[in-house]
């Protein structure tokens, strides 16, 4: 999908960690002032990064995140392992040219296939590409439908798993 009215590095420059963690650690704050403590998280492409960030801090209970986008691989798996205590679920698009499924096996293996102590997992959607959990869905596609609604299934399930056990 075309970025309208401009260009994804003019964008991605205004929206970078130093603009974006502030109001992200804004909302957990004003959350937790109001006596939440449970907090789950989803990021969907570029929100990756940022789930990824609060996974690595402990600042959430559990997060999912779906074709994530800006991780740096193997840097922010290894400094997750190291002081996270945080289960962590990532769905992924066999079409994606960013996260894609070469990335996504590095990545099971820096999270020890599965063996992360807290948690991890991460599910391979076939014949869809970059941005298939949140675009809007050709419902004439069965493989776009299936993988969308996999993608969300598979999020609910991890989230209401890990909260549940908390």
């Amino acid at each position: 999908m075309p970025l309208v009215g401009g260009n994804i590095d003019t964008w991605l420059l205004n929206h970078g960690e130093a603009q974006t963690t502030p109001p992200i650690l804004a909302v957990m704050d004003a959350l937790k002032k109001q006596g939440i403590e449970r907090i789950a998280a989803t990021g969907y492409c570029f929100g990756g990064l940022y789930i990824t960030r609060l996974v690595q801090n402990n600042s959430v209970i559990v997060g999912t995140m779906a074709h994530p986008s800006l991780l740096e691989v193997p840097n922010d798996f290894d400094l997750l392992k190291a002081q996270s205590h945080v289960p962590v679920e990532i769905n992924n698009a066999q079409l994606d040219t960013g996260f894609s499924p070469t990335v996504a096996v590095a990545v099971d293996a820096l999270m020890d296939d599965g063996q992360y102590q807290p948690g991890y997992a991460r599910q391979q959607f076939n014949g869809v590409g970059h941005g298939f959990a949140v675009r809007v869905a050709n419902l004439s596609d069965p493989v776009q439908v299936a993988a969308k609604q996999g993608a969300f299934n598979t999020s609910l399930a991890w989230i209401q798993d890990h909260l549940d056990s908390y």
